[in-house]
């Protein structure tokens, strides 16, 4: 087995801890912190107001509306909000079949309309979306200026109706000019 020799490894040892140090910090992941957690649990699970809930948490009300403002802490939130969504789904479901058999025949009617789907929004959890992206064409504001290159140049040019003539005046015709020194 060939080992690396005692001036390789001091001279490439310094980047290599670097380099591990580097991957380390870029694989943990940023979380919200316990007191963070804590707060919004009671938020979400208990109803209480933010600043009750930091109170609570042990963190000042402005630390945690600071923190909400954080990508991190906002999807401890979102994730925790649907955790409780989705807890209470199969008490709402049992709640509407009650309903099917409430006395108002209208209760009645919007129960079942909901629990045959017909009363979902568009946007309600597992709908379905269609998305079309072009990205074939890049549209900024402002005038568009079609050039089109396609044929022959001669074609393509404007005559200048002053001048008379298509082609160009070599300068060595011109008298005025005066010569490259």
């Amino acid at each position: 087995m060939v080992m690396p020799s005692k001036q390789t490894v001091t001279a490439y040892g310094a980047e290599a801890q670097k380099a591990a140090a580097l991957i380390k910090k870029e694989k943990k992941a940023i979380r919200a912190t316990p007191r963070q957690r804590a707060a919004i649990d009671r938020m979400v699970f208990e109803g209480l107001k933010r600043a009750d809930a930091a109170k609570q948490a042990g963190i000042t009300d402005n630390a945690l509306r600071i923190a909400l403002s954080k990508p991190h802490v906002l999807a401890y939130l979102n994730q925790q909000q649907e955790m409780l969504r989705t807890s209470l789904r199969p008490r709402a479901l049992h709640k509407m079949g009650e309903l099917l058999d409430a006395e108002a025949e209208r209760i009645q009617f919007e129960a079942a309309k909901y629990l045959d789907g017909m009363d979902r929004p568009s946007h309600a959890v597992g709908a379905t979306v269609n998305v079309q992206v072009n990205n074939t064409m890049t549209v900024t504001p402002g005038y568009v200026i079609r050039i089109d290159r396609s044929n022959d140049r001669r074609e393509s040019s404007r005559k200048i109706d002053h001048l008379g003539h298509d082609e160009p005046i070599p300068l060595s015709s011109l008298d005025d000019v005066p010569d490259d020194e």
